[in-house]
Protein backbone atom coordinates (compact mmCIF):
# COMPACT_ATOMS: atom_id res chain seq x y z
CA UNK A 1 0.00 0.00 0.00
CA UNK A 2 1.16 4.00 -0.65
CA UNK A 3 2.29 5.94 1.88
CA UNK A 4 -0.85 8.04 2.76
CA UNK A 5 -0.88 11.60 2.97
CA UNK A 6 -3.11 14.60 2.56
CA UNK A 7 -3.57 14.41 -1.00
CA UNK A 8 -3.81 10.66 -0.99
CA UNK A 9 -6.23 9.84 1.87
CA UNK A 10 -9.38 10.22 0.12
CA UNK A 11 -11.05 7.19 -0.14
CA UNK A 12 -13.51 6.73 -3.24
CA UNK A 13 -15.03 3.09 -2.49
CA UNK A 14 -15.87 2.05 -6.38
CA UNK A 15 -18.90 -0.52 -5.08
CA UNK A 16 -20.78 2.33 -3.77
CA UNK A 17 -19.95 4.33 -7.45
CA UNK A 18 -21.37 1.04 -8.85
CA UNK A 19 -24.33 0.72 -6.90
CA UNK A 20 -25.27 4.62 -7.41
CA UNK A 21 -24.71 4.18 -11.05
CA UNK A 22 -27.08 1.00 -10.49
CA UNK A 23 -29.92 3.75 -9.15
CA UNK A 24 -29.33 6.85 -11.61
CA UNK A 25 -29.77 4.29 -14.38
CA UNK A 26 -32.89 2.31 -12.98
CA UNK A 27 -34.37 5.97 -12.09
CA UNK A 28 -33.66 7.49 -15.75
CA UNK A 29 -35.48 4.15 -17.19
CA UNK A 30 -38.36 4.39 -14.85
CA UNK A 31 -38.97 7.91 -15.57
CA UNK A 32 -38.86 7.58 -19.43
CA UNK A 33 -41.31 5.23 -18.73
CA UNK A 34 -43.27 6.89 -16.94
CA UNK A 35 -43.26 10.25 -18.60
CA UNK A 36 -41.79 9.59 -22.33
CA UNK A 37 -42.97 6.61 -22.96
CA UNK A 38 -40.55 4.16 -23.43
CA UNK A 39 -40.74 0.37 -22.75
CA UNK A 40 -37.70 0.61 -20.45
CA UNK A 41 -39.69 -1.31 -17.60
CA UNK A 42 -38.32 -4.70 -17.12
CA UNK A 43 -34.84 -3.25 -18.27
CA UNK A 44 -35.58 -0.73 -14.94
CA UNK A 45 -36.35 -4.10 -13.06
CA UNK A 46 -33.19 -5.64 -13.92
CA UNK A 47 -31.09 -2.45 -13.42
CA UNK A 48 -32.75 -2.76 -9.50
CA UNK A 49 -31.87 -5.87 -9.10
CA UNK A 50 -28.45 -5.57 -9.64
CA UNK A 51 -27.99 -2.56 -7.46
CA UNK A 52 -29.79 -4.50 -4.62
CA UNK A 53 -27.69 -7.56 -4.91
CA UNK A 54 -24.45 -4.67 -4.99
CA UNK A 55 -25.93 -3.41 -2.06
CA UNK A 56 -25.85 -7.37 -0.45
CA UNK A 57 -22.37 -7.74 -1.51
CA UNK A 58 -21.71 -4.07 -0.35
CA UNK A 59 -22.92 -4.33 3.10
CA UNK A 60 -21.10 -8.58 2.97
CA UNK A 61 -17.43 -6.81 2.23
CA UNK A 62 -17.91 -4.00 4.92
CA UNK A 63 -19.02 -5.78 7.82
CA UNK A 64 -16.20 -8.54 7.31
CA UNK A 65 -13.36 -5.48 6.73
CA UNK A 66 -15.10 -3.53 10.14
CA UNK A 67 -14.90 -7.21 12.14
CA UNK A 68 -11.04 -7.18 10.62
CA UNK A 69 -10.32 -4.04 12.51
CA UNK A 70 -12.11 -4.52 15.16
CA UNK A 71 -10.21 -8.58 15.68
CA UNK A 72 -7.31 -6.45 15.19
CA UNK A 73 -7.48 -4.32 17.92
CA UNK A 74 -9.33 -6.70 20.61
CA UNK A 75 -6.00 -9.05 19.77
CA UNK A 76 -3.45 -6.22 20.48
CA UNK A 77 -5.26 -5.28 23.41
CA UNK A 78 -5.70 -8.93 24.37
CA UNK A 79 -1.80 -9.40 23.73
CA UNK A 80 -0.14 -6.06 25.74
CA UNK A 81 -2.46 -7.60 28.22
CA UNK A 82 -1.38 -11.26 28.70
CA UNK A 83 1.85 -10.91 27.59
CA UNK A 84 5.43 -9.34 29.49
CA UNK A 85 5.87 -5.85 28.02
CA UNK A 86 7.58 -5.73 24.12
CA UNK A 87 6.56 -9.45 23.25
CA UNK A 88 3.28 -8.06 21.69
CA UNK A 89 5.80 -6.64 18.82
CA UNK A 90 5.86 -10.11 17.12
CA UNK A 91 2.44 -8.45 15.80
CA UNK A 92 3.88 -6.13 13.87
CA UNK A 93 5.05 -9.00 11.62
CA UNK A 94 1.85 -10.54 10.98
CA UNK A 95 -0.29 -9.99 8.15
CA UNK A 96 -4.11 -9.11 9.37
CA UNK A 97 -4.92 -12.98 8.49
CA UNK A 98 -2.49 -14.28 10.94
CA UNK A 99 -3.60 -11.71 13.39
CA UNK A 100 -7.07 -12.95 13.08
CA UNK A 101 -6.43 -16.41 13.03
CA UNK A 102 -5.02 -16.09 16.22
CA UNK A 103 -8.17 -14.61 17.54
CA UNK A 104 -8.94 -18.21 18.48
CA UNK A 105 -5.77 -19.10 20.88
CA UNK A 106 -6.64 -19.66 24.56
CA UNK A 107 -4.52 -17.12 27.35
CA UNK A 108 -2.59 -19.80 27.89
CA UNK A 109 -1.31 -20.72 24.73
CA UNK A 110 -1.48 -17.49 22.67
CA UNK A 111 2.27 -15.89 23.75
CA UNK A 112 3.83 -19.24 22.61
CA UNK A 113 1.77 -19.41 19.24
CA UNK A 114 2.45 -15.58 18.43
CA UNK A 115 6.12 -16.15 19.00
CA UNK A 116 6.22 -19.24 16.67
CA UNK A 117 3.68 -17.51 14.27
CA UNK A 118 6.35 -14.21 14.09
CA UNK A 119 9.29 -16.47 14.12
CA UNK A 120 8.48 -19.28 11.26
CA UNK A 121 5.32 -17.16 9.02
CA UNK A 122 2.56 -19.63 9.48
CA UNK A 123 -0.24 -19.29 7.48
CA UNK A 124 -3.62 -18.54 9.40
CA UNK A 125 -4.58 -21.65 8.42
CA UNK A 126 -1.57 -23.24 10.10
CA UNK A 127 -2.07 -21.02 13.15
CA UNK A 128 -6.16 -22.32 13.78
CA UNK A 129 -4.40 -26.00 13.27
CA UNK A 130 -1.87 -25.45 16.09
CA UNK A 131 -4.71 -24.22 18.59
CA UNK A 132 -4.79 -26.91 21.34
CA UNK A 133 -7.67 -25.09 23.50
CA UNK A 134 -10.10 -22.84 21.11
CA UNK A 135 -11.24 -19.77 22.22
CA UNK A 136 -15.05 -19.41 20.38
CA UNK A 137 -15.67 -16.79 18.46
CA UNK A 138 -19.62 -16.42 18.65
CA UNK A 139 -19.84 -12.64 17.74
CA UNK A 140 -18.48 -12.95 14.29
CA UNK A 141 -20.99 -12.57 11.45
Amino acid sequence: MAAQSYESHAYRPVPTAVTALFAVTALVLMYGQMFRGWETRDAAIMVIIFAVFTLGAISRLYTVALQDRIILLETKVRCAELLPAGRDADLAKLSKKQIVALRFASDDELGALLERAAREGMAPKDIKASIRTWRPDPHRT
